[in-house]
């Protein structure tokens, strides 16, 4: 049987206030419960402001596992249950107690309320210990699976690696981690686990070995070719969309760039004006779309002077209605449909590197959202000496995107718009390409 004492010392230091002490007054007969007073010490008074009502006996062992519902109890956590049934097995069991608080008077009820109770308590650290040792045994196989794949891949050096230098690099630092490290990186989504993070460098890493490999694959070639063995083409199905996400964000590629090219997802790319490409030609007029894989399979230019980057399809379809706007003006607008896409951004910088782009204008939404993929559409034309400017709710320029991230972020205080609030003119438009 568990120490009792260990038990009162877990309610004396979870539960009780300042100069609270436990008083066991009266025992319930036989029964499975025990009444234990919460008394107040003064130099100058004694009061019972409470009671904790508790199991009677705890097993040295937790074997049983607690129902679902308490799994995401904690120590401050103050329950209101009812009186039935599963709330009696939960006291009776030891998993819950129940906390009666009174008023002054030391008589009248102010509040009742169940709390952690010290069996849940052992159960969950315990629970708690073995995942972090789990972690650690995780973490070391894969260190230690890393490291030998890592020499095999460093002496390739074909394009495709070149691509995948960044995941590369990434992997070789995660051998000099410890497992603190790796719970710190702040790359990694503040809500994953340290089960989940090292499952997704086991992913970067089946990546980067059958990418290096084989020109193109499957989704389910990248953990079959990992884990050789029944079940190892669905091991990262789980998280297919965000581990894929998490690659696209730590590489800076697109997947179909990198040899995935069959993957269940296409990215459509929204734009108009004149393009070129080795298999297709676009004139200047009606909106047309691209998909990741042909922009990644093919090679893009255009004759066009001023790239707009704009957040919305309505205002690609409104500017490209605009009889001869795009001709004109020599202008290609690219809808990025809100947050970038890697195929936007290898389709963007396709562009700045084989036309004579002068100028980048950038139109977003004017809320937050908007603001944060304002700095994403910049962040994409890094290193290319082009113009940029930003469209205002006032119809004003900013070149600046300092100045325009701080205008913005005034503004948000107080109020927010879309773009098609502030469309504008033909008239409005122009003016903002030769200002």
């Amino acid at each position: 049987m568990q120490k009792f004492d260990d038990v009162l010392s877990f309610i004396s230091q979870s539960f009780l206030k300042k100069d609270e002490q436990l008083e066991m007054q009266r025992t319930i007969g036989e029964a499975s419960l025990i009444d234990i007073d919460i008394v107040k010490k003064t130099e100058r008074t004694i009061r019972r402001v409470g009671i904790i009502t508790i199991a009677r006996e705890y097993t040295s062992i937790v074997e049983d596992r607690p129902d679902q519902q308490l799994l995401r109890w904690t120590v401050g956590k103050r329950a209101a249950l009812d009186d039935n049934q599963q709330t009696f097995d939960w006291l009776h069991k030891g998993w819950i107690l129940k906390e009666v608080r009174f008023k002054r008077d030391g008589k009248s009820v102010e509040r009742i309320h169940y709390r952690m109770g010290y069996l849940l308590y052992v159960y969950l650290t315990n629970r708690q210990r073995d995942e972090h040792r789990d972690s650690i045994n995780q973490f070391t196989q894969y260190q230690s699976n890393v490291a030998p794949k890592m020499e095999q891949i460093k002496y390739l050096h074909d394009e495709r690696l070149h691509q995948l230098k960044g995941v590369a690099s990434f992997l070789s630092d995660s051998l000099q981690w410890g497992l603190n490290d790796l719970d710190e990186q702040y790359i990694f989504p503040t809500n994953w686990s340290v089960s989940k993070r090292i499952n997704a460098l086991n992913f970067l890493l089946a990546f980067l070995m059958i990418s290096s490999n084989k020109e193109i694959f499957d989704w389910k070639e990248i953990g079959a070719h990992y884990y050789p063995g029944i079940g190892g083409s669905k091991v990262f199905d789980a998280y297919k969309v965000e581990f894929l996400n998490f690659l696209e964000t730590l590489g800076g590629h697109s997947l179909e760039t990198l040899g995935m090219i069959s993957g269940g997802q296409i990215t459509s790319i929204y734009f108009a004006g004149e393009l070129e490409g080795n298999w297709s030609s676009y004139r200047a007029g009606p909106v047309h779309a691209l998909t990741s894989i042909s922009v990644s399979q093919d090679h893009y230019s255009t004759r066009a002077t001023t790239l707009w980057l704009v957040e919305n399809r309505a205002v690609l379809t409104r500017i490209s209605a605009e009889s001869h706007f795009l001709q004109e003006t020599n202008s290609l607008i690219i809808c990025v449909d809100g947050h970038l896409r890697s195929a936007h951004k290898h389709f963007i910088r396709q562009l700045l590197l084989n036309s004579p782009i002068e100028q980048t204008i950038f139109w977003s939404d004017y809320d937050e959202a908007g603001l944060q993929i304002a700095g994403e559409m910049f962040q994409s034309l890094m290193g290319h000496a082009v113009r940029h400017k930003w469209i205002c709710p006032d119809h004003s320029i900013i070149s600046n995107w300092s100045e325009y991230q701080y205008n913005m972020e005034s503004l948000l205080q107080y109020s927010k718009s879309e773009q098609e609030i502030v469309l504008g003119e033909a008239k409005d438009w122009r003016r903002w390409i030769y200002h």
